[in-house]
């Protein structure tokens, strides 16, 4: 529609103007000139409605005196605007707060209107917000259909979770994912939220590179790991994601005191120990230290300097005053506590 302007002396937007409006002030002032008194004086459901009407006004429609749209019921003033009008429209433009909306803002909304998962949960909002629309707008319609835990985030937020659920679907049933959604909506705040589907979207680590022996033992799956961090009170679950990727391998030392060793790959020697440590991170002693060694050796995998160290040693090695650290003390260093 075609806007029919109203006369008066000065279309320059006022400070009060920019502010309630910013995107459409200069608009405004040539609609209701300074003071803008009708705009401004207007309830806010009203000033809602005119803004949406120049986000939304599509080319050559059909003019509009403006002043109706504050004057009318609100009810038909929404039709003069958008007819049919999503169910709902009239009342959340009551609860839209005080400060114009921005023209995506609006045409977002009118959207989340016509579906009807979006459209429940806005309708049961005390109050609407650019943000609640935004990550309404970024979340997948499998996840508005549920509510709840996903709903209690921002925009930043919706978008990683829809990142994260279009991964999963690649690999995950369409069952198994509803199934995966539905209990992210029972999530009780936004961090367990996470915490589920930073489960969901881990796999489980690959095929330990050695099946291990009757005194070391692979950490093979994800759940394994997250138990040995807890009964040896270290931060290993941060390694589940290093095993996921193979960049490190996770093994028990079974005898008394027990260990976790962790191997990592090597371009020279494939699996090495990378380091071993006793519970709260305490260094290994001398007699499990030699018992571990012999026990990895014996499985064929290397202990000893990393081909980075041999690489960084081959560089200095030109120098006059080059020394060479001795090979057992490299490998005491990965047996070391913090």
């Amino acid at each position: 529609m075609s806007i029919l302007p109203l006369a008066g002396p000065s279309t320059t937007a006022s400070p009060l103007l920019r502010l309630i409006a910013p995107d459409y002030a200069d608009t405004l002032a040539t609609l209701w000139p300074a003071p803008h008194t009708p705009f401004l004086t207007a309830p806010a459901a009203r000033r809602h409605l005119v803004c949406l009407m120049l986000a939304v006004e599509p080319a050559g429609s059909a003019p509009l005196e403006v002043a109706r749209l504050l004057e009318e019921p609100l009810r038909k003033a929404v039709r003069l605007v958008l007819d049919p009008a999503p169910e709902g429209l009239r009342r959340a433009l009551e609860r839209l707060g005080e400060i114009a909306w921005s023209p995506a803002d609006y045409r977002v909304l009118l959207v989340l209107l016509t579906e009807p998962a979006a459209a429940k949960r806005l309708r049961h909002a005390p109050a609407i917000t650019p943000d609640e629309v935004r990550t309404l707008d970024a979340l997948p319609p499998a996840v508005r259909i549920h509510g709840g835990g996903p709903m209690r985030m921002g925009p930043a937020q919706a978008v990683l979770l829809a990142e994260a659920h279009a991964a999963l679907s690649r690999r995950l049933s369409p069952a198994v994912l509803t199934e995966r959604i539905a209990a992210w909506s029972r999530a009780p705040d936004t961090k367990a939220l996470f915490a589920l589907v930073a489960e969901d979207f881990r796999l489980d680590p690959p095929a330990p590179p050695h099946p291990g022996t009757e005194r070391l033992r692979p950490l093979a799956d994800a759940a394994a790991i997250r138990d040995a961090a807890r009964r040896y009170r270290n931060c290993l679950e941060n390694y589940i994601d290093d095993a996921l990727d193979r960049r490190s391998a996770i093994y028990e030392w079974l005898p008394e005191p027990g260990a976790v060793i962790e191997l990592t790959p090597d371009g020279i020697f494939g699996w090495r120990l990378d380091q071993a440590r006793l519970r709260s991170n305490k260094a290994v002693d001398e007699a499990t230290r030699e018992a571990i060694v012999g026990e990895l050796r014996g499985m064929g995998l290397h202990v000893g300097r990393s081909a980075w160290q041999i690489r960084n040693a081959l560089d200095r090695a030109a120098a006059p005053d080059f020394k060479l650290e001795p090979v057992d003390a490299a490998i005491a260093e990965y047996f070391t506590g913090f």
